[in-house]
């Protein structure tokens, strides 16, 4: 597919793309499909603005926070914006502020789009239109179980099979990198290169930074096992961070298997994310055919300390799917491509316009969907636009006249494709699928 700025014409900046109708119709399919799956969850939907103070953006972060990545503006004060690079920061901004007096834990839900530029690979979207949720006020092992679990059922009900959702720890890879004397200006770029999940140069930084340690580096990276096995070969001494955040892992894992995930579920050791303020369990899931995470989220306890400004902290966790990559997954997947309803069309004669807007308006109350003809088309060019637009029924309104099929081009009787139907079923008797809907009939417009 070619990207939208080689379409001639006047081309959209690199990283967005416009999205057709049908497209459309994908996208908020996949959004009202996980915001259900929220809500049931207990998640209520809350909005944030798109663009944010920088300051927003960088809490947090501390040293990760990568200023090129933001689309940056100004307002009239001077003041520095950001379009929101992720919605975590701006939902924890709202827990600190407004919903502050809300009891506590608060589960939230959105969806809409970020802005951050990612990557440099070939088509890798710039504008990222996400559906996720933040568990606000709840800390522990049951609260990661959670919204773990809750990410399985968003990615099941999404209809995606064979994902997996990797499960680390940021304490493990930052008490790796101490153990195998990693210095400190070197452990943000391991950091980068894990979280995107270049091996290679990870392996590289590694060997420049700690040549003692390398190994252990490089075996955390490509470790595959049990957080039972990962505990005997990294866990240490007791007392030791990485000991800790392992238990805590295997913990989880277990919890988690009392939601019925645990064969979804996994151990990811060399799991890293590239948002900074990040603090315990983190996670991505991948799903066959799209080489990045379908899925991201993870622990950020300290994060809403820096809007409250009492350093006291509220734990937190959640995540965001990315929905193109979601998308692009079931299409890989092939599975069945849900059809737009297709539409009756309204041919008024002159003078029933208004008898056609009557008639479409008890159609639309019956959950219809209707179109009424505006420009006057008859014969090839009325059969052309119902080609083109996939009508299901093609219906003229006659002023004095009751309702019929339109004549076609060389007098036939219907002027679109027809469907099968009950013998002597009437225009626009028909469900969602075409078929007759049993016992009905058509009321004549006269």
């Amino acid at each position: 597919m070619l990207p939208e700025t080689l379409t001639g014409g006047f081309p959209v900046p690199d990283g967005v793309k416009d999205r057709l109708p049908r497209e459309t119709a994908r996208l908020r399919r996949l959004e009202d499909r996980l915001l259900e799956v929220f809500r049931l969850w207990g998640y209520r939907e809350v909005m944030t603005p798109a663009f944010e103070f920088l300051e927003t953006a960088l809490a947090g972060q501390e040293a990760r926070a990568r200023r090129e990545d933001y689309y940056q503006l100004f307002d009239r004060r001077g003041r520095t914006l950001v379009l929101r690079p992720d919605m975590t920061a701006p939902i924890a901004r709202l827990a600190a502020s407004r919903a502050a007096v809300e009891p506590l834990p608060l589960r939230y839900s959105y969806r809409g789009p970020v802005f951050r530029r990612r990557g440099h690979r070939y088509g890798e979207l710039h504008e990222v239109w996400q559906a996720g949720v933040e568990l606000i006020g709840a800390r522990g092992m049951r609260a990661d179980a959670e919204i773990i679990a809750l990410a399985c059922d968003a990615l099941a009900r999404a209809g995606l099979q064979g994902y997996k959702v990797g499960v680390g720890h940021v304490a493990v890879v930052e008490g790796l990198l101490a153990r195998a004397g990693v210095p400190g200006s070197a452990a943000a770029d391991l950091k980068e290169a894990l979280a995107a999940r270049d091996l290679v140069a990870f392996e590289r930084l590694a060997r420049e930074a700690a040549p003692a340690g390398a190994d252990l580096l490089v075996d955390m990276a490509s470790f595959t096992g049990s957080a039972r096995e990962a505990l005997g070969r990294f866990g240490g001494e007791p007392g030791d961070p990485v000991r800790a955040a392992l238990e805590e892992i295997d913990g989880t894992l277990r919890l988690l298997a009392g939601y019925g995930v645990e064969a979804q579920v996994c151990l990811d050791l060399g799991l890293a994310r590239h948002f900074g303020y990040y603090t315990g369990i983190v996670f991505e899931a991948y799903a066959p055919g799209v080489g990045a995470p379908v899925l991201g989220g993870g622990r950020y306890d300290r994060l809403l300390a820096a809007f409250a400004g009492d350093g006291a902290g509220t734990p937190a966790t959640g995540f965001a799917l990315d929905l193109d990559r979601v998308l692009q997954a079931l299409e890989r997947q092939g599975g069945p491509e849900p059809e737009d309803e297709a539409p009756i069309l309204l041919v008024p004669a002159p003078g029933a316009e208004a008898l056609a807007h009557a008639r479409a308006r008890e159609l639309r109350a019956a959950g219809r969907v209707v179109e009424v003809e505006l420009d006057g088309l008859e014969g090839e060019a009325l059969e052309a636009y119902v080609r083109a637009r996939g009508v299901a029924e093609v219906v003229r309104v006659e002023a004095a006249g009751a309702a019929g099929p339109a004549s076609g081009p060389g007098g036939s009787a219907a002027a679109g494709p027809s469907r099968p139907g009950r013998p002597g079923a009437a225009p626009g008797d028909r469900d969602r699928r075409g078929a007759p809907r049993p016992g009905g009939g058509v009321t004549p417009i006269h």
